[in-house]
């Protein structure tokens, strides 16, 4: 009896829970915050739209899920102040956040920031707040963060007549209990976009602007972003792409040491396993002259032309594939004199990087005998 009383009790918390879920829900998006009551008719009263900037459209600051405002969901909570093709190329090519941006309902790319995707949502802008308007979805959309996880959201309206460009910035999560995007916040995701916009060279100015009425997870504020002239924005995109590049290089050299070495040694598995009888010094000469080489090539080739960031990338890279190497063949303690070799390599690969940086043949070649050096020791019963 006592065990059917809890599974009663369990079943009563869990429908209370769903119905009370159901209440809150309103939909996918809801955000929890204060209703305001629209009038039942498909477009908005003049008295509900707000003018970005003067002189050009007015707009109905929500989204809604169809063409019409009784489907209305979550407030627009960013306007970015500037010529609308301008903002969109700004928001595609910021690389500290890595917005990456994609049409309607793309698909999810293979990049580690992957393309935002959502439903399709409408807001409504007219050329005067008394006159014919039309509903229109979202030009493009921009993510930050995975979809399975979670991200900062972001739909972008681009003005009909006028230089600005609306957002609706927000903060989900996927629940895989719903199977479905959860909104967690549009408070976080315009304080986001602030963040990533405010010390840019293009940016002239950042201010809250309070539109009179709020509701749908906003109190009435808009996040209003000037960008300055072209030439700045021009400017920004450039450095961007500089970083960029800069970024993909440091990356490389480490990456590739590391695959190096640890390449070396899954091969070697590979190739044991697949020629089983076959002498293993010969496998090991096949591939051990992979080890001596490649290092080098990759260090000269790869190298950024900062001396101390050559050294530190390749220090780092080879020093990673080393300990990972270690660890996949499950060595825990490794004798003194074996250490120091490691650590000589590593240094010797050091000075490689740094003569690369600088172009300087001597110290290249001085580093590569150090290397040779270093390699020949343990051959020679030394090490």
């Amino acid at each position: 009896m006592r065990s059917r009383a809890v599974g009663v009790l369990l079943v009563c918390v869990v429908a209370a829970s769903l119905g009370l879920g159901a209440l809150d829900s309103g939909g996918h998006e809801h955000d929890g915050g204060d209703a305001v009551e629209l009038a039942d008719t498909d477009r908005p009263t003049a008295d509900r739209l707000v003018q970005p900037r003067e002189g050009g459209s007015h707009l109905w600051p929500y989204t809604s899920r169809r063409r019409s405002v009784d489907g209305r969901t979550l407030a627009l909570n960013v306007v970015v102040l500037g010529e609308p093709d301008r903002v969109r190329r700004v928001l595609e090519h910021r690389s500290d956040a890595d917005w990456t941006g994609a049409e309607g309902d793309a698909a999810i790319g293979e990049t580690p920031w992957r393309h935002a995707s959502g439903a399709t949502r409408y807001t409504y802008v007219a050329d005067a707040p008394d006159g014919d308007g039309q509903w229109v979805d979202a030009t493009y959309q921009l993510g930050v963060g995975s979809y399975f996880t979670s991200r900062v959201h972001a739909r972008a309206y681009p003005a009909p007549s006028g230089n600005w460009t609306a957002l609706q910035a927000h903060t989900e999560y996927w629940d895989w209990f719903r199977l479905r995007h959860t909104v967690t916040g549009t408070g976080p995701g315009a304080r986001f976009v602030e963040e990533d916009l405010r010390g840019l060279s293009v940016t002239t100015d950042l201010r809250q602007e309070d539109y009179g009425f709020g509701g749908s997870g906003d109190r009435g504020w808009l996040s209003v972003i000037e960008f300055g002239s072209a030439g700045a924005a021009g400017l920004l995109l450039v450095a961007s792409r500089r970083r960029l590049r800069a970024r993909a290089t440091d990356l490389a050299l480490p990456v590739v040491l590391v695959a190096l070495v640890l390449g070396v040694r899954g091969a070697g598995v590979a190739l044991a396993d697949l020629t089983v009888g076959t002498n293993p010094q010969l496998l090991a000469g096949i591939l051990y002259p992979v080890l001596v080489a490649g290092p080098l090539v990759a260090t000269a080739k790869l190298a950024p032309a900062e001396p101390l960031r050559a050294a530190a990338l390749a220090t780092l890279g080879l020093g990673a594939g080393l300990a990972l190497d270690l660890a996949v063949v499950d060595v825990a303690a490794v004798p003194t004199r074996l250490a120091l070799h490691r650590v000589a390599l590593v240094g010797a690969l050091a000075v490689v990087a740094v003569g690369a940086s600088e172009s300087d043949r001597r110290l290249v070649a001085t580093g590569v005998a150090a290397w040779a050096l270093t390699l020949v020791l343990p051959l020679a019963g030394v090490v």
